[in-house]
């Protein structure tokens, strides 16, 4: 890219930053504890419950002052032209799932190791229809276990209330999004890792999760039989 593209995605960001932080705010009453637990150096991955459209662009909103960011999101979200155009222009990473996330795992992988920022991501891989904690999906182990930089779990309450899936129209709320200290999982020694291997780090994942928010852990069956 050339500088001067390199500034405008910078502005845009950054104005799309201050606009969305209205709502946010004023709306919402959003906030954000934990906040310090996001390395300032060094890549690292934020990994959050998923249960409101509102999640992608809040965290980012909240981290934005904290460290660059950038997010995987489902690559049927760039179909529409002008959902396309935001996501181009804030960074987010299109993952196909029909070809088992790979294209998307190594555009972010490439990032990590290229940028000092922190990718967020969603292991439940989609929203919660009741706002509970779901299992994690085996690829997000795998993606965990290949880019090996350290994880800031994230819980996310009064998101689901504002704006549910299947919902039209957001109501006013309270969000909060709360960051845990950031923790490692050790890659697997002596051979190559499983599909086992992959369901055991969501798992931990999702633990991390249920514990910032005080709720119980969900279990791994659902994502061993995907």
């Amino acid at each position: 890219f050339s500088s001067f593209y390199i500034v405008y995605l910078g502005m845009f960001k950054f104005f799309a930053t201050l606009i969305l932080m209205i709502p946010l705010k004023l709306y919402f009453r959003g906030k954000a504890k934990g906040l310090e637990n996001i390395p300032k150096k060094g890549s690292c991955l934020i990994l959050s419950n998923h249960v409101s459209h509102l999640d992608p662009p809040f965290i980012g909103v909240i981290a934005y002052f904290r460290k660059k960011t950038k997010f995987m999101a489902r690559d049927t979200l760039f179909e529409n032209f002008f959902l396309r155009f935001f996501l181009n222009h804030v960074g987010a990473i299109p993952l196909n799932r029909g070809t088992g996330y790979r294209g998307g795992f190594e555009k972010a992988l490439e990032a990590l190791k290229k940028y000092d920022m922190a990718l967020v991501a969603f292991p439940e891989g989609t929203r919660s229809e009741d706002g509970k904690l779901k299992p994690g999906k085996p690829g997000i182990g795998l993606f965990v276990l290949q880019a090996n930089v350290p994880i800031v779990p994230c819980h996310i309450t009064g998101a689901y209330e504002a704006f549910p899936k299947n919902s039209k129209f957001p109501k006013p709320g309270h969000i909060t999004f709360t960051f845990g200290k950031p923790f490692t999982i050790p890659p697997v020694v002596g051979r190559e890792p499983e599909k086992e291997d992959y369901i055991r780090v969501a798992g931990e994942v999702m633990e991390k999760i249920a514990e910032l928010g005080g709720v119980e852990a969900p279990t791994s069956e659902e994502a061993s039989t995907k």
